[in-house]
């Protein structure tokens, strides 16, 4: 009898594994067709607008600005969500090919290169797939994560364009450099509530465990990525 409620149990796990990896398929094909569509029609200078608007509702009201975007079933804020994955990737690629103008020492690698250019889309991606995986009961499209890890990572495409004003003088490091390290902290505070939102979470410290849990989930991840030369 104990064996066959094993037997029934191990089952039952392989069926809802099947289930999960069949619908984390089907979430990966309706955000490539969504993303897609959105790319065909984005108004950069809009967009520029709504991330405007964006920073300083962040700025003065984080938290009620987290939770309307995670709230949104409307995708009103994917579009800037991938403009910021491109606007943060284009800064890297630009800085490298600065880099190389500029300094003699500097060799350009065009794999390297594109391993770079991948690395803060890569970044986003994989928080936001194990935030989808981890809050299924939720029954979120993996879009909304995307949108919400995206805007919570706004303050490292910020920190990426104070990094260019080392070209104007090595020194504006000890201005920049504290700012950056501040930038880095926001962020993550941002990340926590887009994990207790996303979760629905209301105590704060279920919140911080399950924050911990995609942390630690992440950098597993991060450190698998780190064998392909690529460092999240």
């Amino acid at each position: 009898m104990e064996e066959n409620e094993k037997v029934n149990e191990q089952n039952e796990q392989n069926t809802q594994q099947v289930n999960n990896d069949g619908e984390l398929k089907k979430q990966a094909a309706e955000t490539l067709k969504a993303t897609k569509e959105q790319m065909k029609n984005i108004n950069f200078k809009e967009e520029a607008e709504k991330g405007k608007g964006l920073i300083r509702k962040l700025a003065t009201k984080p938290l009620e600005t987290i939770k309307e975007v995670v709230e949104d079933n409307k995708n009103q804020f994917y579009k800037t969500a991938l403009v910021i994955m491109i606007v943060w990737a284009a800064l890297i690629l630009i800085k490298r090919i600065i880099d190389f103008i500029i300094h003699d020492y500097y060799e350009f690698q065009i794999l390297a290169t594109i391993k770079a250019v991948l690395t803060p889309i890569l970044e986003i991606l994989a928080m936001a797939i194990i935030i989808h995986v981890l809050n299924k009961d939720n029954n979120q499209p993996l879009t909304k994560s995307i949108t919400a890890v995206s805007i919570a990572k706004m303050p490292l495409v910020i920190s990426a364009v104070l990094g260019y004003l080392t070209y104007i003088s090595s020194n504006i490091t000890y201005i920049t450099s504290p700012i950056a390290s501040l930038l880095s902290v926001i962020s993550t505070v941002l990340m926590f509530f887009v994990v207790k939102e996303s979760f629905k979470e209301e105590e704060n410290e279920k919140a911080l465990k399950m924050f911990i849990k995609v942390e630690v989930i992440y950098y597993i991840v991060a450190f698998a990525f780190s064998f392909l030369g690529i460092y999240l």
